[in-house]
């Protein structure tokens, strides 16, 4: 899940871009190992890196992110 202060442009463009977006948080989930996320500060230091490369791709596909917090409803690690 994500949030954001800002209007539902931040919400639409993040639906509109949904796919770009997906691929984004593969390539960063695809660089933490099984062990690093397993207690609170890795999965805080993912959810902070999925919310910056969300950002940094809507700023460069709309000239705004305005994303502000990603959040994890359940966290299975396999």
């Amino acid at each position: 899940s994500i949030s954001t202060q800002y209007d539902v442009k931040v919400i639409e463009n993040v639906e509109m871009h949904a796919q770009a977006l997906r691929s984004e948080i593969l390539t960063v989930m695809g660089g933490f190992s099984e062990e690093s996320i397993q207690g609170k500060a890795g999965r805080d230091d993912l959810s902070k890196r999925i919310k910056e490369s969300i950002n940094a791709k809507l700023e460069e596909l709309e000239g705004f992110g305005g994303v502000e917090g990603v959040y994890f409803s359940t966290f299975v690690l396999q």
